[in-house]
């Protein structure tokens, strides 16, 4: 990415990835736990992936979710650097999201959790 001269890379993972800010709540590090008892090599690999963008100059957003609901529904969210206090995120919110993050600084090298509420 840096030899192509990308600015701006925001990419999509799940729960499990553990970050140095996280206070999880017992249901969130149950489902990590979950996550790398049931698919290690995988789990892992998301890990690592945070692990590398956490080591680079790029300005990254890995954005972590909880189940997706396949929906054109809008309804609030929330964003926690720490804990993910919602179960669902619609798609269209995640979207909606996403597409902001394009030029919004706020979550520049960070690991949100984005749920609805």
């Amino acid at each position: 990415m840096e030899y192509y001269q990308i600015k701006r890379y925001v990419v999509t993972t799940g729960l499990s990835v553990n970050t140095s800010l996280d206070h999880k709540n017992e249901k969130i590090k149950m489902a990590t736990d979950w996550m790398y008892q049931n698919y290690p090599e995988t789990t892992t690999d998301k890990q690592r992936e945070y692990e590398i963008l956490a080591e680079s100059n790029l300005n990254w957003t890995l954005v972590r979710l909880p189940l997706i609901n396949l929906t054109d529904e809008s309804f609030k969210t929330e964003t926690s650097l720490q804990d993910c206090k919602g179960e669902n995120i619609s798609a269209t919110d995640l979207g909606k999201f996403l597409i902001s993050q394009i030029d919004d600084e706020t979550f520049i090298k960070k690991s949100p959790f984005l749920y609805n509420v």
